[in-house]
């Protein structure tokens, strides 16, 4: 304890040296006063701050450096004064800005390569428990499928789909670490995201940026004073939007017609049950925020916490994140030596529901009640005598669980624990050159539970039954009352960067050269998971070792320990850029990249990329022009790498199936496994780009924005091949596809100020995105599907010639005689889940102390397959939809067909629009005029989240996450999109 509080003293304790008080005043270009400008006596650690008439005092000795700063304007350093009088000048934002980029930074005007840049206010606008979440709509080009159920992350594509198996997601590099999503990092806690887009600013991360890359730099204690900031939210959420459902008369009036009779549903039922009702609630949402920050010229630190709750509107949901982070700076050496410590720890609580409780409550018949009135469960039992619903009915209608018992009867808990943490040393041992080493970890743990009550299940199930007759089924075995599976995870990923960073300037010409080698160790995997039966039921003594029944009675009571192998990458890789006047640009890169996942020969990749700007509007001929400031073209070509490729390559898996079991005297079966046949010449998967810019400035710079066009072809795409028996029983994967992804991004911005008093901004872009197979070069490539709506139908086939993810169902072309749909003989393509264009457009502005933003997002051309609606099999509800237009002898133009009680082929019936516009925030703030000088800020805000969506999609959420070749556009079992109203309270002192 006294070693942190000395610590922590050294870090906030800022030296004062004897002198006077300097008094002045700084103003911007017109002579308007600055508030909270940062004013640093050089040298000695004194720090002030302008209030809001731009004045300022602070403790300096005449002929004292002392350095102005402020965002959006030009450092300034003069010597001290009395009655100092400065002026700042405001800086080209869009140029000086700096951008993360891969192994360094750079200003914004002179990137050459596709890098979007958003910033802390634009990401927690939005609150949510994923950073990523927050960003959809803002970065041309970035197609984000959002996911509300409490915990989940969502799904992100840059610039199209390239790959099926694996590696679909792009990098995230965390203050050098890198990982494969942000779900433990609170939002928060960032200060910067840069979206690496082109493959010339991917080249320098090799195959683990091949899907781009998402670099994210957290919030650092700053030079000056102790700072505490606060925020703080509070919010209620609802569903976006319903599916009208039958009630008991529509719903035995469509099944009556079904199965051509009048009387085998009676009309007049004691019950009415709307299901959805009786699963949902209204959510909750809370989340707190505090941080520490500070430093002098040698040290600084930050210290953060986040506590993140909710409750999710499906009953008994809940998801809680705890997050620590630490980060200090120090410099040595005089400045030379600076040693960079970042830490984020993060504690989650999840108590998960099966989602396919959605699908059940869209099902289930309303003339089924939740519980009889004796207690027991509700089950669609029929009285064939009455034709009205009865625990002691003898006909089962429908096959559909009772949504509100299979909640009730889910008992499951997640805990996590993850560290992620990185160390970075910078040594400049010459003026011009910096020696960088850095190392990265990720350590996760997790662990679970899951209890089962069997018996109480099949009562549930079996309303007129008893524990004796349960008891029975078994014979003379022991029954099986409850089951228990506990489970054990941990992974361990790092990644140790050293470089080399040349930067030398002479005259009009900059040089910047980096060489350096990498080295990621992932998949350092493994997960322990028991299951045992007839434990007690007091959740207290929950345990595996006090289950009464030590009888192997199946595979899954044994305890397996699943494995998996490390996969090691190592690169080498040299970055040079040039710059003359700022105004040519030029960057080369080339990484040299081997992975274990491939075998001996074809380990090794080399791509290499380059990328050049012109920064025409500097040039002589250019200065006429006054209406546009700046312009910029740029162009580049890459080649990157990609060896994630799931489950094709030889990684031994370890005991897959089991291993040993409980109890004395039972056998212990270790072993090993290689689950598929794999092809000794399976190799890196290639992204070749094209990608072409030009960036602006216009009027004053009130209007900026950029053009883009790339053409990315992804080749030697692995894909299953099913080749003869007599070679292999199983499928082999091969280098055998391409894949294109060919679009044009614009991203246009317009800022203004009309008076003192207020100030608007209007953002918008767009982006256009083909994709296709464009061909497969292996003959035995053939019926790769997916999509199955677990009723033995498949929606899913990669073809060539169409997009990755399309639906492949047959055709609906009228009605029979009788009303049923005729179909196609073949199926047809009927489009995929792949928007073809996104965009998003926001406003805001500000009007004294009030200030106002709205954020926007839509997509277009995409398809969604509508599974809970196809997955029937007979007795299922119906909703109001088709029941007011379906085909009867004298309504033969119907668009639905006649009632019906059977599985339903796959067919373009179910295919929907997927194109949506919806408001994704809408806030309102009030920044109180300062009252107490110990206070810098205190704002109020409203915001209202997803509170409107456009859309023909006739399901609960056209935003359906997954696989490619799952359930990526297909609803079914999904978590409905939410509709959000939060109130917080943004403070710093």
């Amino acid at each position: 304890m006294k070693f942190y509080l000395a610590y922590f003293s050294f870090l906030i304790t800022c030296v004062s040296s004897y002198g006077q008080d300097i008094k002045g005043q700084v103003k911007d270009d017109n002579g308007l006063p600055l508030p909270e400008v940062n004013i640093v006596v050089k040298n000695k650690n004194i720090f002030a701050k302008t209030d809001f008439d731009g004045n300022f005092t602070i403790n300096a000795e005449t002929g004292d450096l002392i350095e102005f700063s402020f965002l959006g304007y030009d450092n300034l350093t003069l010597p001290a004064k009395q009655g100092m009088i400065v002026t700042l000048k405001e800086s080209n934002q869009q140029l000086q800005e700096i951008v993360v980029i891969g192994y360094g930074t750079k200003k914004a005007g002179a990137i050459t390569g596709s890098v979007v840049q958003i910033k802390a206010n634009d990401i927690i606008k939005t609150p949510a428990q994923s950073a990523i979440q927050s960003i959809q709509g803002k970065a041309a080009g970035v197609n984000i499928v959002t996911n509300d159920e409490p915990g989940a992350s969502p799904t992100i594509q840059i610039r199209g789909l390239g790959t099926l198996l694996g590696g679909r997601t792009p990098l995230y590099v965390i203050d050098g670490v890198e990982a494969s999503s942000i779900s433990n990092l609170s939002p928060n806690e960032i200060a910067t995201m840069d979206i690496l887009k082109d493959a010339s600013s991917l080249a320098i991360y090799g195959q683990k940026g091949a899907n781009g890359a998402i670099i994210i730099t957290t919030k650092k204690g700053k030079v000056g004073k102790v700072k505490i900031s606060y925020d703080s939210y509070f919010g209620v959420k609802q569903i976006q939007r319903e599916v009208e459902m039958s009630d008991t008369n529509f719903y035995t009036y469509y099944n009556n017609v079904a199965l051509g009779s009048t009387t085998y549903f009676n009309s007049s039922q004691p019950y009415n049950t709307k299901w959805l009702d009786e699963i949902t609630s209204l959510g909750q949402v809370t989340n707190n925020f505090i941080s520490l920050s500070g430093g002098n010229d040698t040290a600084n630190y930050y210290l953060g916490y986040t506590n993140y709750a909710e409750k999710g509107i499906l009953d008994g949901t809940e998801f809680k994140r705890n997050n620590i982070n630490s980060r200090t700076q120090f410099k040595l050496l005089d400045d030379k030596l600076k040693i960079t410590q970042s830490t984020n720890l993060a504690f989650t609580n999840s108590t998960p529901k099966p989602l396919s409780a959605f699908t059940n409550a869209y099902k289930q018949s309303p003339i089924v009640p939740v519980k009889f009135p004796n207690g027991r469960w509700g089950v669609p039992l029929r009285n064939p005598a009455t034709g009205q619903i009865d625990i002691n009915g003898s006909d089962r209608f429908n096959n559909v669980g009772n949504p509100v018992a299979q909640l009730f009867y889910t008992n499951e808990q997640n805990k996590s624990f993850s560290l992620l943490g990185s160390i970075m040393a910078e040594l400049k041992v010459h003026k011009d050159i910096t020696v960088t080493s850095s190392f990265g970890a990720t350590y996760d743990v997790t662990k679970g539970f899951t209890y089962t009550p069997l018996a109480d299940i099949f009562l549930s199930q079996n309303p007129t039954s008893t524990l004796e007759s349960y008891e029975a089924t078994f014979g003379p075995k022991t029954p099986l009352y409850n089951s228990l599976s506990q489970r054990r995870s941990e992974s361990y990923i790092w990644n140790w960067d050293n470089f080399v960073t040349y930067n030398k300037d002479f005259g009009n010409h900059s040089i910047t050269v980096l060489g350096g080698m990498s080295r990621t160790t992932k998949n350092n995997f493994e997960n322990l998971s028991g299951n045992r039966f007839n434990v007690p039921e007091q959740s207290n003594y929950w345990s595996l070792n006090f289950s009464s029944n030590n009888t192997l009675i199946d595979p899954s009571q044994v305890v397996q320990n699943f494995r998996l192998t490390p996969v090691v990458s190592i690169a080498y890789f040299a970055r040079a850029e040039y710059d003359y006047k700022d105004k040519y640009l030029l960057s080369v890169v080339m990484r040299r990249e081997g992975t274990s996942v491939f075998q001996n020969s074809k380990k090794w990749g080399l791509f290499p990329a380059i990328s050049a700007g012109w920064v025409i509007s500097d040039e002589d001929f250019f200065k006429n022009i006054k209406t546009i400031n700046s312009l910029k073209f740029r162009a580049g070509y890459g080649e990157v790498g990609n060896s994630n490729t799931g489950n094709a390559t030889n990684n031994i898996v370890f005991n897959p199936g089991v291993n040993y079991t409980f109890g004395a005297d039972q056998a212990i079966f270790p072993g090993s496994a290689v689950p598929y046949d794999v092809d000794p010449n399976l190799t890196w998967e290639t992204m070749r780009e094209f990608d072409f810019g030009i960036d602006f400035s216009m009027l004053n710079r009130r209007l900026t924005g950029s053009i883009e066009y790339y053409n990315r072809q992804s080749t030697d795409i692995i894909l299953p091949v099913t080749i003869p028996r007599v070679l292999s029983s199983q499928s082999v994967y091969v280098n055998s596809g391409t894949v294109s992804n060919i679009g044009q991004e614009l991203t246009l911005r317009w800022a203004d100020e009309i008076n003192d008093n207020f100030n608007y901004w209007i953002g918008a872009n767009f982006s256009n995105n083909k994709n296709k197979l464009e061909k497969v070069d292996n003959s035995f490539f053939a019926n790769f599907i997916g999509g199955d709506l677990g009723n033995g139908q498949f929606t899913k086939q990669v073809l060539v010639g169409e997009a990755l993810g399309s639906f492949y169902v047959y055709q609906v072309t009228g009605f029979d005689g009788d009303g049923a749909f005729t179909y196609s003989d073949e199926r047809v393509n009927a489009g995929s889940y792949i928007p073809t264009y996104t965009y998003g457009l926001s406003f805001g502005g500000g009007y004294k102390q009030f200030d106002f933003s709205v954020d926007t997002y839509g997509v277009g051309g995409n398809k969604i397959y509508n599974g809970k609606k196809a997955q029937r099999f007979g007795g299922e509800n119906v909703e109001v939809e088709v029941l007011e237009n379906f085909w009867l002898p004298n309504n033969t133009n119907a668009t639905n067909p006649k009632p019906f009680n059977s599985v339903p082929r796959a067919s373009t019936y179910y295919i929907e629009d997927g194109d949506y516009f919806r408001i994704n925030n809408i806030t309102v703030g009030y920044t109180f005029k300062q009252f107490y000088d110990k206070i810098d800020k205190i704002r109020l805000f409203v915001t209202a989240i997803n509170p409107f969506i456009i859309t023909k999609y006739s399901g609960y959420s056209p935003e359906v996450t997954g696989d490619p070749l799952g359930r990526a556009g297909i609803e079914l079992d999904a978590y409905p999109t939410n509709r959000t109203f939060l109130i917080g309270l943004n403070a710093s002192f």
